[in-house]
């Protein structure tokens, strides 16, 4: 649910519009124009910068200096699907297509293979990554695809061994070190992650994006006023990336300030590339509502959501859980129909890698052991929500804890709510949720000096907090009650 710029950034490899670097191996892309070729090359520059507008500029005027530039219609037709723009994205595509004829053979596996997982035509993506791997099993193409697809299968060592292998044939290759840091962060080796995306940072000098991914670990990791410190830098270097103010307004959430997460998730919305990123946005502020007592509020965000985008599925399994926690629970009962039908039809059949899979199963682990729970049929919630916190990676896992650890309790089982709630604090140890919920645990152990503990981390988390905020009131007012106990 958090990820939506490293999605972008494997995308852009995974598809193919980050394998042509003219410099790595001295070729030239098709073109008789010089011009076109320049502005074709200023265009791969800003968009592995992820400067996607200006990119789709520069590779626009390419096509106007040569309306026979194959790698330059890709290229636009690629960042044309980012936009929504589906008219200009099929032409672009078809013209590209039509220019088959004229470019090299890399060329032409290259834009067969990136608008094949564009359109999401399996067959022909395995047939054309069959022939680039077979034909160039040692090419930087190559290992760029299959690096790529490994960390969107989750196969963390194999796109470790890719990127490191990209290294040795070009060691400034600043978005290889991008991708170790979060491959190793997913794999639980933090230290290891912040050293690479430093490295990325020192190739990329220049860049918004080095920032933005060492503040993002930072941010799982718990560390949020480091975060903020590198987010504002990567906004002072390049303002108007969606990616990075809502990273700011994620921090402000995980601080309690939610009136200033609002807002920043509004300007990221504004700036965000499609309806998809928009609709993943509007989750999150009403998220937010939710988390600050404004209940309504978050429904009416939701409502509009799902009016707008009718499958989306984050949306409309918050929308449920709002519902089975107001005690609506046909209305929860029926989103939570609604969140299975979008699954269903969401791929046919889904991924054969379950663990890749898990971001379009969670919505429906999330809203059945919502509603199990506030039904009090505590064995499927604790089933479902389960799942949800043991198939995902960190930092959702982190979160996914805290409602796991809230249902153990519920459930009568605090034990095993603080066992799972101190394992992901280990994680993040300033998770707002898992604090929260991990006090109430002790709370029902009588564990009153752990039940303390837990309150003051959490009050001093949530320092920065707004102003009347329920949970930090009736927090603050327990750990006085217990202090007062104790004198």
């Amino acid at each position: 649910m958090r990820f939506r710029k490293i999605i972008l950034i494997v995308f852009i490899v995974f598809v193919g519009a980050s394998l042509i670097y003219g410099l790595v191996d001295k070729r030239k892309v098709t073109t008789s124009s010089d011009k076109a070729y320049r502005a074709y090359l200023g265009g791969e520059d800003l968009r592995d910068r992820l400067y996607t507008r200006e990119a789709l500029e520069q590779f626009e005027q390419a096509i106007k200096l040569d309306p026979y530039f194959a790698m330059a219609y890709f290229q636009a037709a690629m960042l044309y699907r980012a936009f929504d723009r589906k008219d200009e994205y099929e032409e672009a595509k078809n013209k590209a297509l039509g220019l088959l004829d004229r470019v090299k053979d890399k060329e032409r596996v290259v834009i067969n293979l990136g608008l094949a997982r564009s359109d999401d035509r399996r067959a022909d993506v395995e047939r054309y990554a069959k022939e680039l791997i077979d034909k160039l099993p040692d090419s930087f193409e190559a290992q760029e695809y299959l690096g790529g697809r490994a960390f969107m299968q989750h196969d963390f060592d194999k796109a470790i061994d890719e990127n490191l292998q990209i290294l040795k044939k070009n060691p400034n290759h600043a978005l290889s070190y991008n991708i170790l840091g979060y491959s190793y962060y997913y794999k639980g080796e933090p230290d290891r992650a912040l050293e690479n995306l430093n490295k990325y940072s020192s190739m990329a000098p220049d860049q918004a994006n080095p920032h933005d991914s060492y503040g993002e670990i930072l941010l799982n990791l718990g560390r949020y006023d480091e975060a903020l410190l590198e987010f504002r830098e990567a906004d002072s270097i390049k303002s108007g990336l969606y990616f990075v103010v809502g990273h700011i307004a994620d921090t402000y959430r995980a601080k309690g300030m939610y009136r200033d997460a609002i807002g920043a998730y509004f300007k990221a919305r504004e700036l965000s590339l499609n309806e998809e990123i928009k609709a993943d946005i509007d989750g999150d502020i009403a998220l937010c509502y939710l988390e600050s007592g404004k209940i309504g509020e978050a429904t009416a965000v939701l409502k509009e959501t799902v009016a707008r985008k009718p499958d989306d599925l984050k949306s409309n399994a918050i929308l449920g859980g709002i519902y089975a926690e107001t005690g609506e629970m046909e209305s929860a009962l029926l989103q939570l129909g609604i969140v299975k039908g979008i699954i269903a039809r969401y791929q046919n059949p889904l991924p054969t890698d379950e663990k890749a899979s898990i971001w379009i199963k969670s919505p429906e682990y999330y809203l059945a052991g919502e509603v199990a729970l506030y039904r009090g049929e505590y064995q499927a919630a604790l089933e479902n929500l389960g799942k949800l916190y043991t198939e995902n990676m960190p930092p959702d896992r982190v979160y996914f804890a805290g409602l796991l650890g809230e249902a153990l309790t519920k459930a009568q089982m605090p034990d095993s709510a603080v066992a799972v709630l101190n394992a992901a604090l280990k994680e993040n140890p300033n998770s707002e949720i898992c604090l929260r919920c991990l006090a109430g645990a002790y709370r029902e152990l009588g564990q009153k000096d752990a039940e303390r503990g837990a309150l003051e981390r959490y009050l001093a988390v949530m320092t920065d907090a707004d102003e009347g905020l329920a949970r930090v009131i009736s927090a603050a007012a327990t750990l006085e009650q217990l202090n007062r106990k104790n004198l």
